[in-house]
């Protein structure tokens, strides 16, 4: 064989050699990137964050404790810094400031609110940095209202570490203003609501039992919830026995009316649950029955809502006060069989 011919040979073979290392190289990539995109779209069905926890530029240790009070009586009005409560008991609180009520005691604490004004412009309007149980009570025919900011640890209008139970027979308004922040939130304890009238707006999730699984029940009473983020979100379960409750989660994707991670169940109560997808049933297991609507086309905010049953019969109505795309009905007035759906009067699904 020709000496030419010999290299010509040699130099095919070697980028043969070279094109298969090469293509198994892309082929590897290729594989790795698959790979990739199927695990972040398995987070995403598990309903698991896509991205980091942003940190917050007060942390439990900045917030100021301002001044120590041992009164049983407090009257806010009376303070220009942030008050702390460090002992166990009973307080009422009357009056308005701008600062925080911090609370940080050796036992389990009751703050009685008697028609106070609390805003906040760092941090919760109301912060349980300890973890004894913290119960909230309204004085009857009281309006309190409430009102955080900044971005903080204590990521929720109303925060605790420690169990959270709010009753009473007064109206507590929410206003949670805080990046990325909740209108009420534990970290991984559980939040008890019995009685009151309590409206929340938020820049997150409305009312937020998260960390490792707090469970979020609600006996009584009628809460209304428009949040930016999930209506309701517990990161255990949700229980909903008695009460009015209106939970509205954000139109632009990715919200719920209501969100767990260990399910939910309805045994009383009116509950109307608005999302923008992610719809989540009910357990098989609640007492009373719910009817649940997932729609392709979102239905406009401003619209009269009609659930009727197959008989004609109106089992819910109300005015949409965001446009959505899930829908969970539940009340005494469900049964088994087929429902409808009416905005404006006109049939969607």
């Amino acid at each position: 064989m020709k000496k030419k011919t010999i290299i010509k040979l040699i130099i095919i073979i070697v980028l043969v050699a070279a094109l298969g290392v090469l293509s198994k190289l892309a082929i590897d990539q290729i594989n790795s990137k698959n790979k990739s995109s199927t695990e972040s779209n398995t987070e995403m069905q598990r309903g698991m964050p896509m991205e980091e926890d942003k940190s917050k530029d007060t942390s439990a240790e900045d917030v100021d404790e301002g001044t120590k009070v041992s009164d049983k009586t407090i009257n806010l009005s009376e303070y220009s810094s942030n008050v702390t409560i460090s002992e166990a008991g009973e307080y009422i609180l009357t009056g308005s400031f701008k600062n925080s009520v911090v609370v940080n005691a050796d036992g389990d604490v009751t703050l009685i609110l008697n028609g106070v004004t609390i805003e906040s412009t760092d941090t919760a309007a109301i912060a349980n940095g300890g973890t004894n149980a913290l119960t909230i009570k309204l004085a009857d025919n009281t309006v309190n209202t409430l009102s955080d900011g900044g971005s903080s640890e204590f990521d929720g209008c109303i925060f605790s570490y420690g169990k959270l139970t709010i009753e009473g027979n007064g109206t507590l308004n929410v206003n949670g203003k805080q990046e990325d922040g909740e209108g009420i939130a534990t970290k991984s304890c559980d939040i008890v609501i019995n009685s009151g009238i309590i409206n929340i707006v938020s820049a997150d999730d409305g009312l937020n039992a998260g960390g490792s699984g707090g469970s979020i029940t609600i006996n009584g009473g009628t809460v209304y919830i428009k949040a930016s983020g999930d209506g309701i979100d517990s990161n255990g379960a949700l229980t909903i026995n008695g009460g009015i409750i209106y939970t509205i989660g954000s139109a632009q994707g990715g919200d719920a009316g209501i969100d767990t991670d260990e399910g939910y169940v309805f045994n009383g109560g009116e509950v109307i649950a608005l999302g923008s997808d992610m719809l989540e049933k009910p357990e098989n297991s609640s007492k009373q029955k719910s009817v649940c609507f997932e729609l392709s086309t979102a239905v406009k905010s401003g619209s009269k809502i009609e659930v009727k049953d197959a008989s004609g019969n109106v089992i819910a109505s109300f005015e949409a006060k965001e446009d959505f795309k899930t829908l969970i009905i539940s009340n005494s007035k469900v049964a088994d069989g087929t429902y409808t759906l009416y905005a404006d009067g006109s049939v969607v699904k």
